[in-house]
């Protein structure tokens, strides 16, 4: 457990968050079907938060299906900062960004500028940044509901004993867990461009909130 307490504590835990779904997802895919992702963070405006949704379901969502986005994840933070939304698209290829974003291949340029003014009215701050998740030390989830999400600074140098020890005594432990039914899944993923240097996210999958409530699975698991 040393290596553990080193890679992880060290630094502290950046951010802890309960997610649950909000009702903005493009499609039910629980996860994208590639290892690395584009994540939006928004924070809103509290009057604008049912605004900001009906342009989401009415026009965000149906344009970029449009322009061929096929799934994307929207999750609403439970526990944490108030009125913020994460929204999670696979990005298999950097040659995405030499075009049209997903609104002006859907809308035409006029269309996603009046579209992207209406949303602006809607949002305090937003940061968007990468991820990438690595599919080895994670374990495959589906009906997940509530995600239990952790950011951790990782000390510098320490990022391969980290992945080494998630390996052999976590993954292994949230198998067990997820095969037992306590958890829905749990995701392992780096953060990339856009994010500090030095991140990770682990996701734990439950299928409510009240699952949450059988307590931490690696301490099950452990018999600790």
């Amino acid at each position: 457990m040393k290596g553990l307490a080193h890679a992880f504590c060290a630094a502290g835990v950046v951010a802890a968050l309960a997610l649950a779904p909000a009702p903005v997802t493009a499609q039910g895919a629980p996860t994208p079907a590639t290892g690395r992702s584009y994540v939006t963070v928004v924070r809103l405006k509290p009057d604008m938060v049912d605004t900001w949704i009906a342009l989401q379901k009415n026009e965000v969502i149906p344009a970029q299906k449009k322009a061929g986005v096929t799934s994307r994840i929207a999750l609403v933070t439970a526990v944490g900062n108030s009125f913020e939304y994460v929204m999670i698209t696979p990005f298999p290829l950097w040659a995405a960004m030499d075009g049209d974003s997903p609104l002006v291949r859907g809308l035409g340029k006029d269309g996603a500028a009046a579209l992207n003014t209406k949303l602006r009215r809607c949002i305090l701050t937003q940061q968007t940044y990468m991820t990438t998740r690595a599919d080895s030390l994670s374990v495959a989830g589906t009906d997940d509901m509530v995600w239990r999400q952790v950011i951790r600074k990782v000390v510098p140098g320490k990022m391969d004993e980290l992945r080494t020890f998630v390996r052999d005594s976590i993954t292994p432990v949230m198998k067990r867990a997820a095969a037992a039914g306590r958890i829905a899944g749990y995701t392992f993923a780096v953060r990339g461009v856009g994010a500090p240097s030095g991140e990770l996210t682990t996701n734990t999958l439950y299928k409510n909130f009240a699952a949450m409530d059988e307590g931490d699975p690696l301490v099950i698991g452990a018999g600790l």
